[in-house]
């Protein structure tokens, strides 16, 4: 997002795969900072399992943001999730 906004709610996805990576997800975000719509798996994910697809989707459509008025009615921006087993 151009104005680099920051996440006030910043959701951590459920882990129930076996797999683990990195996911990338697409999110447009309105002016209010309420994610609106979100794409998981974009350039830089390395695993694209459907279940940690979903998780990282799931998570990111919950990522609340600061409110930035001035700015175009949506702005697209990308959360990266990274998942590992301990």
């Amino acid at each position: 997002m151009t104005d680099n906004r920051l996440a006030l709610l910043k959701v951590k996805p459920k882990y129930l795969c076996q797999e683990s990576g990195r996911v990338v997800v697409r999110v447009w975000v309105n002016r209010e900072g309420v994610t609106i719509k979100a794409e998981a798996g974009i350039r830089g994910t390395t695993e694209s399992a459907s279940c940690l697809l979903q998780e990282a989707k799931v998570a990111a459509l919950q990522t609340k943001w600061t409110p930035y008025f001035n700015a175009p009615e949506l702005q697209i921006g990308q959360i990266t999730y990274n998942f590992y087993r301990n």
